[in-house]
């Protein structure tokens, strides 16, 4: 559906221009907004981090550093972690305000952070909050621990404390996320269901917004009671993208935005001829993700073979890649960082080389191809120029015919992507993209640590993972237990069992990080307990049966954990002690442990990168200060109270 813009509205907003009353206003582009709740996984979360809401910390400008940003004190202080790592103390400004002029404290962090852990939210995406990481934010998210117990207190209105679940020392990094803002309490008392709406929300960024239509636009305007550094830009209209609507460079050259990113050679390639735009013309490497492509993780054991794996991966010509199909606008890499990188300068990674990878292919058990079954490449849509490059390499370096298979891409985000241990599908291989979602220590390996939690099991594993988790979930699920004594009789039996097996895991490990992640506060045999106790207490069938089935999903996942551990090949185990380590290191002094580990999973050869994209974009000469995120969800203007307009 084409949308029209009166001449008139252009006048008032053009681009870089003052309004009539002398107001600086610019526009951007922006991903459709649903919900302006800044805890969940979508757009707004990139607003919510440091626009219209302000954390404990923030991210800020660093030219030239890993994703240009660094973190740095926001509504706090200062701040202190004692040696254990368990233990933080942050001491907050007394500056700061909320839009309507309450003062941000203490007691705002503590009751909001507790709010995000009640019932409102059933669906907070844990893995994405950093409040996971609070003493019994876990057992409280399973419902057997009461929110009141969440390890964070205002000891007075400028000073906060919070208790960890397990050692880290990367909070500061950890809180500069969406996940860790506040939010204003009276409100969300006296809306309960709409204090995220704009005509309710009260907000302690420096952007406050003051409209928003889904699906068309959203206006920010300047917080008045903002207390800290922000540019002269007094409005802000965010142009919402929806399907069929493309808001680019065209509306840029027609003066309706002041950045547009540019999506295809065509369009650069017109920039860089065009006169005028070429002198607006930015690029900046996408240094916090990388391109590639993974082996489908299914359960058939073809590719379960090393050798073959690196192989495939030494036969790819990545600078012929990135000259003849991407027309330079990407960086070829060997490894999961360029070489000039604090972090890639350790990193060796799998270069091109076809008489390596025919050799390898030899050791294999498939000289020249050989006997080797046929594979498939699995894409979503009707065609890929990436993937026809990489199966003619293929055809070319190795002899191997591999087959690309088209997959409805719905079906291939979830499953083919992002699935697990599938037992449907043909061996062979798919996309990756994949980058980081924050900075934190873990963060540096790029979700490369799905090489993790999806491969390294023997074939005869990942078929028992996978018919365990589909036939126990759907015995449990379907069976309507807890109403009578002896559905809890079962219950215990099963915990005993499990509580045997997990003491035995216990002993067998010899890594003291990973026996006390093991252990980590509530144990699930704690929780286990405190259900049966709830149900013992209470005579509610409805209510027993609803503890029945919390408890069976714990001791599901505990059955997991025991088979994951013992079947598991022995370098997931040393990758898996490693990872532990790095998470527990500060965000500063955890390049070596990362670069460590990237190279363990570069030789494991699951994940293959090819190179890092090119974010280039055109951008009003007289704006300054545009920060462009580069973490998931990105590239997108972002941070806008670095923001100045020239006149």
């Amino acid at each position: 559906m084409k949308r029209f813009i009166s001449f008139a509205f252009i006048l008032a907003l053009m681009t870089g221009c003052g309004t009539s009353t002398g107001e600086k206003v610019v526009r951007f582009p922006f991903p459709d907004i649903q919900s302006f709740n800044p805890v969940y996984w979508q757009a707004q979360h990139v607003l919510a981090q440091g626009t219209i809401y302000e954390g404990l910390f923030a991210y800020a400008p660093n030219p030239g550093g890993l994703g240009e940003v660094k973190v740095v004190p926001a509504v706090c202080e200062s701040y202190s972690c004692d040696s254990t790592g368990m233990f933080w103390t942050f001491k907050l400004r007394k500056d700061k305000k909320w839009s309507n002029g309450d003062p941000v404290t203490a007691r705002d962090f503590e009751w909001s952070y507790k709010f995000f852990m009640s019932q409102k939210f059933p669906d907070l995406p844990m893995w994405a909050s950093p409040i996971r990481h609070l003493k019994h934010a876990w057992g409280i998210k399973a419902g057997t621990i009461d929110t009141s117990q969440l390890g964070i207190k205002a000891v007075d209105d400028y000073t906060l404390e919070m208790e960890l679940n397990v050692p880290r020392r990367d909070l500061d990094c950890q809180f500069a996320t969406a996940g860790g803002v506040p939010v204003h309490r009276a409100t969300c008392e006296k809306f309960p269901d709409d204090w995220w709406k704009p005509e309710n929300s009260v907000t302690n960024g420096p952007y406050k917004v003051a409209s928003w239509t889904t699906g068309k636009e959203c206006m920010l305007v300047k917080n008045p009671n903002y207390a800290g550094e922000c540019g002269n830009v007094d409005k802000i209209v965010l142009m919402l993208v929806t399907a069929g609507y493309n808001v680019g460079l065209q509306s840029y050259q027609a003066k309706e935005i002041d950045y547009a990113q540019i999506t295809n050679v065509g369009e650069y390639r017109y920039v860089k001829a065009n006169t005028t735009l070429s002198k607006h013309l930015h690029e900046t490497i996408s240094d916090l993700d990388w391109q590639g492509y993974q082996v489908a993780r299914n359960q058939d054991p073809l590719l379960d073979n090393q050798k073959l794996r690196q192989a495939f991966a030494s036969a790819i010509d990545k600078k012929t890649l990135v000259e003849k199909v991407l027309d330079n606008r990407a960086l070829p890499i060997d490894a999961f960082y360029p070489k000039d990188s604090p972090l890639g300068k350790h990193l060796t990674g799998i270069a091109f080389d076809p008489l390596k990878a025919k050799k390898i292919l030899a050791e294999a058990g498939y000289p020249e191809g050989k006997n080797l079954p046929r594979l498939k490449f699995y894409i979503a849509g009707s065609g890929s120029p990436v993937v026809e490059f990489i199966v003619q390499e293929w055809k070319r370096n190795l002899g191997v015919d591999v087959a690309i298979d088209n997959v409805e891409s719905g079906l291939y985000n979830a499953k083919y992507i992002w699935g697990s241990h599938l037992p449907d599908i043909d061996p062979g291989f798919t996309v990756m993209a994949a980058g980081m979602n924050s900075f934190s220590p873990e963060a540096l390996l790029k979700n490369v640590c799905h090489t993790l939690w999806a491969y390294d099991y023997p074939a005869h594993i990942r078929q028992k993972i996978w018919d365990y988790n589909v036939t126990q979930k759907e015995a449990d699920e379907k069976n309507k237990k807890g109403g009578k004594e002896e559905d809890w009789i079962e219950i215990k039996a099963r915990r005993d069992r499990l509580f045997a097996g997990f003491n035995k895991m216990i002993s067998d490990e010899t890594d003291k990080l990973l026996q006390n992640e093991m252990l980590t506060k509530p144990a699930w045999y704690e929780l286990t307990d405190e259900i049966m106790v709830k149900a013992e207490k209470t005579t509610d069938i409805k209510e027993r049966m609803e503890l029945w089935q919390k408890s069976t999903g714990i001791l599901r996942s505990q059955e997991r954990t025991q088979m994951e551990y013992y079947g598991q090949n022995p370098s997931r185990l040393a990758a898996l002690r490693m990872h532990l380590s790095l998470a527990q290191s500060d965000f500063s002094s955890a390049t070596e442990k990362a670069a460590a580990l990237l190279e363990v999973m570069s030789e494991r050869a699951y994940m293959i990168p090819l190179y890092l994209n090119k974010i280039q974009y055109v951008q009003n000469p007289r704006l300054k200060g545009l920060m462009i995120y580069k973490f998931a969800w990105g590239p997108l203007p972002f941070n806008f109270k670095y923001l100045n307009l020239e006149q």
